[in-house]
């Protein structure tokens, strides 16, 4: 068993019923908090028939607080502008203001922060960084691009808190990242799961072999699924452990412990950080939390918001749900199966068959020659729903090997999914991205003339 490695030792070996005990203390008094300073929240209550005096246990917070959605926010926001009446603070003492990525323009949810708030958030991936094993001694670089959302700014305060030498090179294409990198002799790196591929194959192009040119030994992944397959081929090419994390602009957080992203070629588990925010995982149907082992829709209620608080936040995110016994660190949290999140909001239905991005993901990226890919979903000239992909193969790929692959490919995704799609190479570089991205393009309306 690896050794136990601990942020705050007195919260990580608490026992499940004292971590029940210390979120409801803080969740009762957030509760109050919100409902006296969040017109939204004062809305909710009115609508369904409570006020915080009716909220006296965990129980009664799932049984009778309304969610809160995405729509909500942003609604919110049109109608008090630019933050809503969510805005809990004085505005003397927002610190920072963030956009929710994945989305563009007025359907992005604007969040506030003060000091506090970002303190405390920062602890979430701090914690992350010490159970991957992250010291004083490491010199890391982080790809994240500086803008206005959370993940950059967030990410360099763990680090501080945990005191490694930060390299920040988001402005940096991949090619002066990896020179930065063998220069300043990295030890550790962040990156998301497709940049994780681009970061190796364009090490390989320049004829650097990453396990003997560099000295990274540990690598945290975060925000992308991958199959197992994935991971213990970049830790074989890096010659080092990989970590998982899951974390939003909403405060969902979590991340794997000691035993990384895959252990014994089992997927590891995301430790939820519930010392920092109340997760539930719901089935998106009936709204009633789901069994171990089953899927379900992410739920948060962070737990010390001041500037923007909200109660029970519905993520839109596609989880599988585990009780905090299934791993062996024996940490008291809320267990997430890693490197399945996905997104209710991503699934495709073709031809009348419900298909998840990832499935097609898994296909295509257990192949070594492929690249990257671009999916698109579009009504033809003769009026018929077609699906293709369209796929970028690494460099030094033969023409023969290209062809027969693309058959596999083509082969695989029909055995999983029971569609045909139309495989192709593109003819051009498809753009790469160090953070969030979206690989499917739906035309069909288009095709309807809509």
């Amino acid at each position: 068993m690896t050794e136990r490695r601990y942020y705050n030792r007195k919260i990580e070996t608490m026992s499940r019923e004292e971590l029940r005990d210390f979120q409801w203390k803080i969740l009762k008094e957030q509760i109050e908090y919100t409902y006296a300073h969040s017109g939204l929240c004062q809305r909710q209550f009115k609508a369904a028939g409570i006020t915080p005096a009716d909220i006296q246990s965990l129980e009664d917070f799932t049984n009778k607080v309304p969610f809160t959605t995405k729509k909500d926010m942003v609604e919110d926001q049109e109608a008090s502008p630019p933050y809503g009446t969510r805005l809990s603070a004085p505005k003397k003492d927002i610190f920072m203001t963030w956009l929710t990525s994945g989305t563009s323009g007025k359907g992005q949810e604007v969040h506030v922060v003060t000091r506090q708030d970002l303190r405390f958030f920062m602890d979430g991936p701090a914690t992350m960084y010490v159970w991957a094993g992250w010291t004083p001694e490491d010199k890391v670089m982080l790809p994240l691009p500086i803008g206005i959302t959370s993940a950059a700014p967030v990410h360099v305060g763990a680090l501080w808190l945990v005191g490694c030498e930060v390299f920040n090179l988001g402005m940096y294409d991949t090619k002066t990242k990896i020179e930065y990198m063998r220069r300043f002799n990295m030890s550790a790196f962040f990156s998301t799961t497709a940049y994780l591929e681009t970061l190796t194959t364009d090490a390989e192009t320049m004829g650097l072999d990453p396990a003997r040119d560099f000295n990274v030994r540990k690598i945290l992944i975060a925000i992308q699924p991958y199959p197992v397959s994935f991971i213990e081929k970049m830790e074989k090419k890096w010659n080092a452990k990989i970590y998982d994390y899951y974390a939003s602009t909403q405060f969902a957080m979590g991340s794997t412990c000691e035993n990384g992203a895959v252990n014994n070629g089992q997927r590891g588990f995301y430790h939820l950080y519930d010392f920092v925010t109340y997760h539930e995982v719901i089935d998106p149907d009936t709204s009633r939390h789901v069994a171990p082992g089953e899927v379900g829709e992410m739920v948060v209620t962070p737990l010390y918001r001041r500037a923007g608080p909200y109660l029970r936040f519905r993520m839109a995110d596609k989880v599988r749900y585990f009780p905090h016994t299934a791993c062996n660190c024996r940490r008291p949290f809320t267990l997430l199966e890693a490197g399945t999140v996905a997104r209710y909001d991503d699934m495709m239905k073709v031809k009348g068959i419900n298909i998840w991005p990832e499935t097609i993901d898994e296909i295509i990226f257990t192949k070594d020659e492929a690249f990257e890919y671009r999916g698109r979903l579009y009504i033809s000239a003769d009026g018929r729903e077609k699906a293709e992909v369209v796929l970028e193969f690494k460099p030094g790929v033969g023409a023969e090997v290209k062809q027969r692959l693309m058959k596999v490919i083509g082969d695989e995704i029909r055995d999983k999914t029971g569609i045909g799609f139309d495989i192709k190479e593109t003819a051009e570089p498809i753009p790469h991205s160090v953070f969030k991205i979206r690989r499917w393009t739906d035309d069909r309306v288009k095709g309807l003339g809509a």
